[in-house]
């Protein structure tokens, strides 16, 4: 009678479990499903593609994405603006650049070499401001004019400059010379106060 009693008592204790054990064996034994695709496709259809993440450089623009120079520059030595147009969006880069790169305020920025060698990446940041092929730049790397000419840069201290165009005939310190002062202004030919350097050696 007393075993009976105990394999009732006992019984109810043994389904129980018997069931955690099925209900364990069925969770681990069960396949994992792979994580829903966010496109709806298949999980098993899809091909499994290793991803490389490469660094990119300092400077190094993105595939379509343009340079802050390019950006500047946009209009630059477009016909439907008048030439004083160039030479205030090369301002413009000029301060967009020096604000950007605090380091380059300590080493001279005077002739347009200094200016173009800045914007080509040779600065601490190495950052790239214009490519290689830009309605600015000739095949030698100056900066020039929307004639093809050269821009000469004062450097008047304090980092004000002002930037001259040889204009059309492409010969600077002549009449149609155009130059853009740093408060925003601009002179012709025989108005300007540059010194001239041709002048100065004779």
């Amino acid at each position: 009678m007393k075993r009976l009693v105990l394999v009732l008592l006992a019984l109810p204790l043994i389904l129980v479990v018997y069931l955690l054990l099925t209900q364990m064996r069925w969770k681990f034994s069960a396949p994992r499903k792979s994580p829903a695709l966010t496109n709806g496709t298949n999980p098993a259809a899809t091909n499994h593609v290793e991803v490389q993440v490469v660094p990119v450089a300092a400077g190094t623009p993105r595939p379509g994405q343009p340079l802050l120079g390019e950006t500047i520059l946009r209009d630059y030595a477009n016909s439907n603006f008048p030439p004083q147009n160039d030479l205030t969006l090369m301002s413009r880069l000029m301060e967009n650049s020096l604000l950007l790169l605090k380091s380059a305020g300590n080493r001279p920025l005077s002739a347009n070499e200094d200016w173009a060698a800045l914007w080509h990446g040779e600065n601490s940041a190495r950052e790239r401001f214009l490519p290689d092929h830009h309605p600015a730049l000739n095949p030698q790397g100056q900066l020039v004019d929307r004639w093809g000419s050269p821009l000469f840069f004062h450097a008047l201290g304090g980092g004000r400059f002002e930037i001259r165009s040889a204009g059309p005939d492409r010969r600077l310190w002549t009449e149609d010379d155009l130059q853009r002062n740093p408060d925003g202004s601009f002179r012709r030919g025989s108005q300007t106060d540059s010194p001239n350097p041709l002048r100065a050696n004779r």
